[in-house]
């Protein structure tokens, strides 16, 4: 009898699937944060993206837009209108079942 390791394709398969996983997150929430986000001028609403980092295994939604924790938090001034934290908030179990699929080997 001869052994044979699959170590590296059994990694290599996990690690696809986790980027997998976080790229459909990033998008899934992405999209929700577009649909949700208050438009004057459209210029926060199309600046919207998301970003996987691998190495942290994480996936960072945002905006380069300067006035946007304003719009999200709320200033003296004017009222919030969150739209990125509700986007996550308001969908976890959609964005478990984005997981768990995308985790099915």
């Amino acid at each position: 009898m001869k052994y044979q390791s699959n170590k590296k394709e059994v990694l290599k398969a996990l690690s696809d699937a986790e980027k997998n996983a976080l790229e459909l997150v990033g998008a899934f929430i992405e999209g929700e944060a577009v649909l949700r986000c208050p438009v004057d001028t459209g210029n926060l609403r199309s600046s919207i993206t998301h970003r996987v980092n691998t190495d942290e295994r994480s996936v960072t939604i945002g905006t380069p837009v300067e006035y946007a924790p304003a719009v999200e938090l709320g200033t003296s001034k004017q009222r919030p209108q969150p739209y990125l934290r509700p986007a996550a908030e308001d969908n976890v179990r959609q964005i478990e079942s984005l997981v768990k699929e995308a985790l099915k080997l």
